[in-house]
């Protein structure tokens, strides 16, 4: 009799403990992500930025953005959702883009083609605070064409209170890092050395499981 009670609740058993396994995946692919930010967070704030390039600087506690009234060339909104699964990387430009505006844009272009197999998980944004010349606009499409530009306008003072920190400024003093959950978690300043922001993204990309 045992032996028939035994036989008869097997398929029970194993269609339970399918079910606890598959209630597991699912609990462990909902807390991949902040737990994947959590540990670059921290892995740059005890070992990476702070121990061994010194190229930028940990923003503690990340800041969760929120991106509003930003308009595209073609007047379609730009909103905080399009930060998600990409590390992206923010600079601000009264909207001339000079020469430093320009070496920058240069500098993070160089930077994402040099994560190669990994050059999709890395976008870039200008902010511009007015409409662009013409020939800023076509030297954008030509130069960058994997570069988002947006126009802040009436918008650009309530957006770069959130760029604001003791110890960093906005309207292109530095440029940002947004982790792919829409967190400002890093800036740099204007003199970064290449080698340290590559450094410094490579790091990122690594041991990160999103964006």
């Amino acid at each position: 009799m045992a032996t028939m009670e035994t036989d008869v609740s097997a398929p029970e058993h194993k269609r339970l403990r399918k079910s606890r396994t598959q209630l597991v995946l699912i609990w462990v692919l909902f807390l991949l992500p902040p737990v994947s930010a959590w540990l670059a967070w921290k892995y740059l704030g005890e070992e990476g930025v702070a121990a061994t390039t010194n190229a930028g600087t940990l923003i503690s506690p990340a800041r969760p953005l929120v991106l509003r009234g930003l308009n595209r060339a073609d007047g379609s909104a730009f909103s905080d959702g399009e930060l998600r699964g990409r590390w992206t990387y923010v600079l601000f430009d009264p909207g001339t883009c000079a020469e430093a505006c320009r070496q920058r844009l240069y500098l993070t272009r160089q930077t994402r083609i040099a994560m190669s197999k990994d050059i999709p998980r890395v976008q870039r944004l200008l902010v511009l605070a007015q409409a662009p010349s013409a020939e800023l606009v076509n030297l954008l499409r030509n130069e960058h064409e994997d570069l988002s530009w947006v126009v802040s306008g009436t918008q650009a003072a309530p957006l770069l209170q959130q760029f604001t920190g003791e110890d960093f400024g906005t309207g292109g003093a530095q440029y940002f890092l947004i982790d792919p959950l829409g967190n400002l978690m890093m800036y740099y300043d204007l003199d970064v050395p290449a080698r340290g922001l590559m450094k410094d993204l490579q790091k990122l990309l690594k041991i990160s499981q999103i964006g």
